[in-house]
């Protein structure tokens, strides 16, 4: 089994991307291109 997700916090809104083969995976932060993090708006309840 292996794929890959993003993963969205649902506090600040930072994109994550999920890499899993396994029972191995890894998570990393999705970067514009200056660098920073992707923030999707998150609804505050």
């Amino acid at each position: 089994m292996q794929g890959m997700q993003i993963w969205v916090d649902k506090e600040t809104g930072v994109n994550y991307l999920f890499h899993f083969t396994g029972y191995r995976g890894g998570l990393t932060p999705l970067l514009d291109g200056e660098g920073k993090p992707i923030i999707t708006p998150v609804s505050k309840r």
